[in-house]
């Protein structure tokens, strides 16, 4: 015969006898739970919870610090606020708005454990009942605070949403005062680097003499080009005066310099070789009808004798005058060339003053251009100063609560009702698998692994 194997462990239909039997204990446990639950609720204090909502906004670029705000920082950001909002800061200012000190309360505890225990005290206090937390997806802010009395519980609620608005402010006040002062040092560095390169420049103008930078040099290089129009005339004539100088020394070494028309042509030459030709006329006349020595031959011969030493003479100053003429413009040469090289001189050196007077100006316009922007960023410092770049908007204040927030009567007692439930369910297993009884037909079959052949009485 073939045998069976049987399941081990305890079947549903055991438990439930288990359970079945043990009825009164797990009910009893479960009243008894909810009775002890009720006693606690009606001794435990009240606490009363009051709640606000802060909307946190800001600027996209923040004015004072030059720093660009993302969405993706959204969090971070709240994250921040909250942090500001549950710091000891905030809790100071509440507790200096509030005169929580000057309280007959926090004066006994300064008498009994000292001042900074008791300030400690007071300020751990009110941070373990002051609870922020940003909402999901939102920039708004709930803060809520719990108190032994709704009225308290509120205004604490709104004090500190009124202490966080003002600390925001102070911390952006703060900021922009520290970029104004920064600025101001700027802007004095730069107005001082303006006014150096404005006297350095009115100096160097009143040193060259040039008041207009951009003053043309036509004047200067008309005059230049005239002297060396004259120059060029100079030198011709002193090239046709070298030339003449040189046929005059050729005639004078001939003997015949009366020849060259420059000089023959001047009348007093002209003149005496009249004279002499008419002289030696009638002295031919003469020696042809008088004789060598007649007297009047004698005279005639000294009157042309006079006349050639007076032409001589003549015709020597003429030819010293010609030399005279070559040295004067030789010298009127070497002076257009001396007032040409002082002019183009002078020429260089106010073009070098102009070039230094526009490099000073352009050192001058970029300091200014700084000094502009400067002062504009200066300005846009100054409106940011105003305006914070949080902006905080109060969207619901705390309003006395109507009923306690803890403790939650409701809820604790269907809490205690569960409790006592599972806690009489495991006294009613533990009592069942500390003494085993037949509860059930599986029992005997999985417990004794006996066969079973009838059942008296109901079945269940």
């Amino acid at each position: 015969m073939a045998t069976v194997s049987l399941p081990s462990g305890l079947s549903s239909a055991q438990l439930i006898a288990m359970v079945r039997a043990r009825r009164r204990l797990v009910l009893g446990v479960a009243t008894a739970t909810l009775l002890a639950t009720a006693v606690v609720l009606l001794v435990m204090p009240r606490a009363w919870t009051a709640s606000s909502d802060v909307y946190v906004d800001y600027k996209a670029a923040d004015p004072i610090s030059g720093r660009q705000f993302s969405a993706v920082l959204d969090e971070s950001y709240l994250n921040t606020q909250v942090d500001i909002l549950s710091s000891r800061a905030v809790t100071e200012r509440v507790v200096d708005r509030l005169a929580l000190r000057d309280k007959p309360e926090y004066r006994e505890e300064v008498a009994k454990i000292g001042s900074d225990k008791a300030y400690a005290l007071l300020i751990k206090g009110i941070s373990d009942n002051t609870v922020a937390a940003a909402r999901r997806n939102s920039r708004v802010i709930e803060v809520a605070y719990s108190a032994e009395s709704p009225e308290q519980a509120r205004d604490y609620a709104n004090e500190i949403v009124r202490a966080y608005i003002a600390l925001s402010a102070e911390i952006a006040s703060n900021a922009a005062r520290s970029r104004s002062e920064q600025y101001n040092a700027q802007l004095e560095k730069l107005r001082a680097e303006v006014n150096r390169i404005q006297d350095e420049l009115t100096t160097y103008q009143q040193k060259v003499g040039i008041l207009n930078v951009n003053e043309r040099d036509d004047v200067a290089n008309a005059e230049i080009g005239s002297l060396t129009a004259s120059l060029v005339t100079l030198q011709n004539q002193r090239q046709e005066a070298l030339g003449r100088q040189r046929t005059i020394d050729e005639l004078l070494r001939s003997g015949r310099p009366e020849d060259l028309p420059e000089i023959g042509s001047q009348p007093p030459i002209t003149d005496l070789k009249a004279r002499l030709n008419d002289a030696e006329r009638r002295l031919s006349e003469a020696r042809s009808v008088l004789g060598p020595n007649h007297p009047r031959t004698t005279a005639l011969i000294a009157e042309r004798t006079e006349l050639q030493a007076r032409l001589a003479r003549e015709v020597k100053s003429a030819v010293s005058t010609r030399r005279l003429d070559v040295d004067r413009l030789a010298a009127q040469q070497r002076d257009v060339e001396r007032l040409i090289a002082v002019r183009q001189k002078k020429l260089l050196e106010q073009k070098a003053q102009r070039d230094t007077l526009l490099a000073y100006q352009r050192q001058l316009e970029g300091a200014e251009r700084v000094y502009t922007a400067a002062t504009q960023k200066y300005d846009d410092i100054l409106m940011a100063g105003n305006i914070s770049a949080v902006n905080l908007t109060v969207l619901r204040q705390a309003e006395t609560p109507s009923i306690p927030s803890k403790p939650r009567v409701v809820s604790s007692l269907a809490a205690s009702v569960v409790v006592g439930l599972i806690l009489g369910l495991c006294a009613a297993l533990l009592l069942e698998f500390g003494t085993r009884r037949l509860r059930s037909r599986d029992d005997l079959v999985r417990g004794l692994r006996l066969p079973v052949l009838g059942e008296i009485g109901m079945v269940g």
